[in-house]
Formats: structure tokens, sequence, C-alpha cells
């Protein structure tokens, strides 16, 4: 019965979070400010380039690999906590339109999901964790993640905790919990 009850749980996390990609995805074609700013990104290097002599050519190009690296830098990093690095990739698959889909284990036990539109623009970027309840006061939430370390956490009042089971912020709960691209809990649900 309890299997169950995890597994409707589970299914319904999982329509969830399509429909929010899902509509994450039809807003994005909305917009057309991230489709306007890749192509003068592009653009720019190309003009630069012919207005250079040989020598100064060199050095323009030696100035752009930096920016190039930092902002592949920039990519790398972004959405994570301080000091948080990728472990590995776990799954790395093209969607539909272009879409692509890209899910990271992480250095502090989370993962990283990214889905990015054929552009290369940020459509979904959140972080997962699963881990277990170790000590609990009010809501804040000290949990060992699961391959990973010790966090506590602060779940925020206006955030509703799923809780079929009726299991409560106790010591050995399973707790599941989404983490926005700015560090703000955007979901959590125990498990027993």
């Amino acid at each position: 019965m309890l299997q169950v009850k995890s597994s409707i749980g589970r299914g319904l996390k999982t329509a969830t979070l399509l429909l929010i990609i899902c509509a994450s995805i039809s807003l994005a074609g909305c917009t057309n400010k991230p489709q306007s700013e890749a192509p003068e990104k592009a653009s720019a290097p190309t003009t630069e380039a012919p207005a250079t002599s040989g020598s100064n050519a060199n050095n323009s190009a030696e100035q752009s690999n930096p920016q190039e690296n930092d902002k592949t830098a920039t990519l790398e990093t972004e959405g994570l906590p301080s000091g948080v690095k990728v472990k590995k990739t776990i799954q790395d698959i093209t969607l539909k339109n272009n879409y692509h889909k890209k899910i990271e284990l992480l250095t502090d036990g989370g993962k990283r999901v990214k889905i990015t539109d054929a552009n290369g623009g940020i459509v979904v970027l959140n972080l997962e964790y699963e881990g277990t309840i170790l000590k609990a006061d009010g809501k804040k939430v000290t949990v060992q993640v699961d391959q990973g370390e010790q966090k506590t956490i602060t779940i925020p009042d206006t955030i509703v905790i799923e809780d079929d089971d009726h299991l409560g912020l106790n010591k050995g709960v399973e707790i599941e919990w989404n983490v926005d691209a700015d560090g703000n809990i955007q979901s959590v649900e125990l498990d027993d």
C-alpha cells in the first residue's frame, strides 16, 4: 500500500515537472529578446576582424578567447551554490525543436537540470536534492543528502510541503526539494 502511495506521489511530481517544462518551452518561444541577443554576439567578432591589421588581428583574437572562456565558465557554474562543481554528466539529450536537456551530478550530492533552447538560452535551470532528515527545528531542517554532504535548509512559509503520508518534518523521513537558479526553494516533498 505504501509503495502505491509512493508511486502515485512520484508520478504526480513527475507530471508537475513535465507540465512546468512544457509551459516554459511554450513561453520561451514568445519572447524575442534571447533570439535577438544571440545574433548580435555572433556578428560582433566578424566586424572587428576585417578592420584590424595582421599583428593586431592576433592580439584581438587572443583577447576574445578569454572572454569566451569566461562565458563557458559562467555557464558551467550557473545556478550552482558557492564552492559546488559539476561532478559528472548523467544525461545529455536533444529534445524536440532542438531544445537540449542536461542533467549533471554535483559535488554536494544534488543534480542540476538544465534545458536550453535552440539558441542556447536557458529555459529551465533547477537543482534537485534528495536525502534523509537528521534534525528538524520548525522549518529549519538538517538533511544528509544522498551521495553528498549534510545541508541545513530553511523551508519558506510560502512553500507547501507535499506530505501525502502525513510524516512531518521528523528525523529519518526522506525529503526531496527543488531549488531555482537564485537559490530559492521551489518545492518540498516528504517520503517514507
